[in-house]
């Protein structure tokens, strides 16, 4: 029996394995994944960014966890920073997700690879894949990169924002942006003086901004490694989905959503395709020797490939 007869039989070995293959990039894996695309689309994705240490993996193993207790089939897949040498995930979040370790909870961890969006690339294939399995709620956690977190906006049905009481004054708060793709503002660490003061502040951020999709954001306050203010959130996730529940109007955006990560994805693998074709090329080698041997600057060298090169990678006829 095959990969993908497994998966829609429960076999979470199986889906295991497909979601390996799919961060390998190799091609049957993503046959499989069109086999499993008819069975996609009833799960709602739950994204958590936010800064590194507000406490991300903390309030997902416990939304993992809330989320199991009230009858839901969970999964999570929680990207983590990459390893330099190994080019693998760390595991640290793993670490914070022992409650729902211990309910059985498939927590799957990828490593984020240098991709840009703060989510690992085979995100999707993974989610199409925990989908195949029968899982009602997919928890993202992001890496929390901080200012590049749009790819989680695109795959997520809901996205929570993260922050901590010292997350800064108001203008580093519009640099980050991270509140502009998030449907759920939290101040986590909620014991820690001056919380209430920063729900307040970003609470009055959100009532100046544009509302135009009949979603008023609200600002919630956790404690998350104690469990405090975690059913608030569940409540809030669920008036969110409640407000998706239209179903054109959910089929439009997620439309939208996944036309726009779809391009992501085009643009890094063609990106990808041309710097391998760009490495082999005579001009390529020349430059990169002088750059190493101090002859010339990385800046000048990078001008003359462009110079000497036509958009297919090829190096232009002398």
């Amino acid at each position: 029996m095959g990969l993908v007869e497994n998966i829609l039989k429960g076999d979470e070995k199986s889906a295991g394995r497909l979601i390996s293959q799919v961060e390998e990039g190799k091609r049957e894996a993503y046959v499989a994944l069109s086999q499993l695309l008819p069975y996609t689309g009833r799960a709602y994705i739950l994204g958590i960014t936010g800064p590194p240490g507000s406490g991300k993996s903390t309030l997902t193993g416990r939304l993992a966890v809330s989320f199991t207790n009230r009858g839901k089939k969970v999964a999570v897949i929680a990207t983590d920073p990459t390893s330099i040498k190994g080019k693998g995930a760390f595991l640290g979040d793993r670490l914070r997700m022992k409650e729902a370790e211990e309910k059985h909870i498939f927590i799957r961890s990828m490593a984020h690879r240098g991709y840009p969006g703060g989510v690992a690339k085979a995100a999707t294939g993974a989610i199409y894949v925990l989908e195949g399995l029968g899982k009602d709620v997919i928890i993202l956690e992001s890496v929390g990169a901080g200012q590049s977190e749009k790819e989680l906006f695109y795959l997520c049905d809901t996205v929570i924002t993260l922050f901590t009481p010292d997350y800064g004054d108001d203008v580093q708060l519009l640099k980050a942006g991270l509140t502009e793709i998030g449907d759920i503002l939290i101040i986590n660490k909620a014991d820690t003086p001056g919380a209430t003061d920063a729900a307040d502040m970003l609470a009055a951020y959100l009532l100046i901004k544009a509302n135009s999709n009949g979603w008023s954001v609200p600002v919630l306050l956790t404690q998350a490694n104690r469990g405090e203010g975690v059913d608030a959130v569940v409540a809030a996730i669920e008036a969110h989905w409640q407000s998706l529940n239209n179903g054109e109007k959910r089929k439009k955006k997620k439309g939208e959503k996944t036309e726009a990560f779809m391009m992501a994805l085009l643009k890094e693998e063609l990106w990808k395709r041309y710097t391998v074709k760009l490495s082999k090329t005579d001009l390529f080698r020349q430059l990169w020797e002088a750059v190493c041997d101090g002859k010339s600057d990385p800046y000048s060298a990078v001008e003359k490939i462009l110079d000497g090169l036509d958009m297919g990678g090829a190096e232009k006829d002398k």
